[in-house]
């Protein structure tokens, strides 16, 4: 899959890292349909939060479905502070 990658102040990168897998219970995987980055992210791009390592997947805010073992998909959205199922309200005004 794709994702952005931190590799240094400055650097980040577009690279193909590793599917996730789910472990346990109540893991899930979000196929993203839309994303972005934000402050935070900005932060540590500019060296402003330290402690980055290279080789970290940036991003924490995103829209997607979720993919739990034995269950069917269900629009999510991801964001930095709370995950939180999509409104109906909202479901409808994106169909």
């Amino acid at each position: 899959m794709k994702a952005v990658v931190f590799h240094g102040i400055g650097d980040i990168r577009l690279d193909n890292v590793a599917d996730p897998k789910i472990k346990e219970p109540p893991d899930a995987i979000v196929r993203l349909t839309a994303s972005a980055i934000c402050g935070t992210d900005l932060h540590m791009i500019r060296g402003t939060v330290t402690g980055m390592k290279p080789g970290t997947v940036l991003g924490h805010e995103g829209v997607g479905f979720t993919r739990r073992a034995r269950q069917p998909p269900e629009l999510r959205a991801c964001l930095f502070s709370f995950r939180s199922k999509i409104s109906p309200k909202c479901k409808r005004a994106s169909s």
